[in-house]
């Protein structure tokens, strides 16, 4: 494991015709210990340049082919082009030039260059503009991106603040973090009670491949490094190549199709919630101080993302819990009259939109008080919670509801059902509530449990409203009633007040 740093020996582009001229600037660069890489005119230093990107440009001013003073200026465009948008932060340009009149000077400045130096060269002042040239230009970029990363942590600070969805905060962390460090794979694992890790989000340059969801089982990540990790450990390989790198190691980089890598822990509570891994997959990489610093922000933040998205989604459990209360009847555990109400006034607006039925189905348990008076009212507890059941189990669609209307009452929304269809519902309580044979000894109908049902549908319009529904359903319930119980009645449909009709009034029979 390698966790020593380095930083990139600069590269420097030499551009003269003359051969001479060309090897002194080369031996004089390499003594310096600096990479260096040449071209004889300008077209075959633009090529270069935008292979290679270089650290600085030493640049003859005359040449053949394309002169250096052109040279520059596309230099400087395909830079703002290829690079950086940012003028300050391109690659410093050394014009290297035999002329000395004033015209030349400026002409040299307004193309671009960074700074000059004449013929014959003096080498120890050519040293010197080299080292500040790269000193400025490799400050300035190091505050570019100072400055890039505290946005960065600012603008995931402002969405860890703003949203209390966890998915949102890491998508934002791992996009923004690998367009940042230009990287080409950024992942949050998310570690699991038996110890694997799920990939819970990542970010992927297209020419890689996905491992989003993956399940991770290996001994690298699991096994040898937890502890490390536990204790706020970094883990840094800048090649897989490296000397000391075990199996394992080099294994799991492999499944990922990795060369280099940056893993930080997300630690809460000294407990390893997951790992902020950025992966190299082109080729190796001397990860820097200022990026692994970085991530270790990051991961800070994360774990106050983590912490807040906990509490809500336990508030939110909380708040659900309270809204399914406040819905269900604490004895018979369904829906209870205010979710009635609710639900109803819903559908009605829908249906009415819509222009389709909306079936109510009354419910009464037939000679309730002297049920009770003959078995108590904790008997009577447990048959209104065993009639419930049965009507809860009546209904399949998600639309459908079944609620305690009050006391023995009981009622059915049936939306987008026919009168057809809620007869059927109908007949189908009525069987079950037989089958159950709940006995009721003092009943005047049955030596067991029935029910009274009453039944209307209506297209809901402008022209009424849910009451109307429900009265009309009372009035079924009623004539069930009248006609003798255990039986159910349908009222007709109509917009305007609806009748009973006599013939479909059914009873055991």
């Amino acid at each position: 494991m390698n966790t020593f740093l380095h930083t990139r020996i600069p590269l420097v582009l030499i551009v003269d015709d003359d051969l001479i001229i060309q090897t002194q600037l080369c031996q004089v660069m390499q003594q310096e210990g600096y990479e260096v890489v040449v071209a004889n005119n300008g077209q075959e230093a633009l090529d270069i340049y935008i292979n290679l990107n270089p650290n600085i440009v030493l640049l003859d001013a005359m040449m053949p082919v394309m002169d250096g003073f052109t040279c520059c200026t596309q230099m400087q465009a395909l830079a703002t082009e290829k690079f950086t948008d940012d003028l300050s932060l391109t690659t410093p340009i050394l014009m290297i030039t035999g002329l000395h009149d004033p015209d030349s000077v400026d002409k040299a400045f307004a193309v671009g260059a960074s700074d000059y130096i004449t013929k014959p060269i003096h080498w120890a002042v050519l040293r010197l503009r080299v080292r500040r040239l790269l000193q400025m230009s490799g400050t300035m970029k190091k505050l570019k991106q100072k400055i890039e990363q505290e946005k960065l942590i600012v603008k995931i600070t402002n969405k860890i603040r703003q949203s209390l969805n966890l998915n949102i905060i890491l998508n934002t962390t791992v996009k923004e973090v690998r367009k940042l460090l230009k990287t080409d794979q950024v992942i949050v694992y998310g570690f699991q009670p038996d110890g694997s890790a799920n990939i819970l989000v990542e970010s992927v340059n297209n020419e890689w491949q996905s491992i989003q969801g993956e399940n991770v089982k290996d001994c690298y990540f699991l096994n040898k490094c937890r502890q490390k990790y536990q204790k706020g450990g970094i883990q840094i390989i800048n090649n897989i190549k490296e000397v000391g790198i075990s199996q394992c190691q080099i294994d799991s980089l492999n499944q990922w199709q990795a060369k280099a890598s940056l893993v930080v822990p997300i630690v809460q509570n000294e407990y390893v919630w997951g790992l902020l891994i950025v992966y190299q997959c082109s080729s190796p990489r001397q990860w820097q101080q200022m990026e692994i610093d970085l991530l270790q922000q990051i991961a800070d933040q994360l774990v106050i993302g983590i912490r807040q998205a906990h509490i809500y989604e336990q508030l939110e459990i909380a708040n659900q819990e309270l809204i399914r209360l406040a819905n269900i009847d604490g004895l018979t555990q369904i829906a209870n009259r205010r979710c009635f109400d609710q639900v109803l006034l819903k559908e009605w607006k829908r249906l009415q939109r819509e222009k389709l039925p909306l079936s109510l189905i009354l419910c009464d348990i037939d000679y309730f008080k002297k049920y009770n008076d003959t078995y108590g009212h904790p008997a009577g507890d447990e048959c209104l919670k065993k009639v419930a059941h049965i009507l809860s189990q009546s209904i399949n669609r998600a639309a459908d509801l079944a609620a305690r209307y009050g006391g023995e009452e009981f009622v059915l929304i049936l939306p987008q059902t026919e009168t057809k269809g809620a007869v059927h519902i109908a007949k189908k309580i009525r069987t079950k509530i037989e089958s159950a044979a709940i006995p009721h000894i003092s009943s005047l109908v049955s030596e067991y449990i029935t029910l009274s049902l009453g039944i209307a549908t209506i297209v809901p319009s402008l022209e009424t409203d849910s009451q109307y529904l429900i009265s009309q359903a009372d009035q079924a319930l009623y004539k069930a009633k009248e006609s003798g119980r255990n039986r159910f009645a349908v009222a007709s449909q109509a917009i305007k007040p609806m009748k009973l009709i006599g013939d479909i009034i059914h009873n055991n029979n």
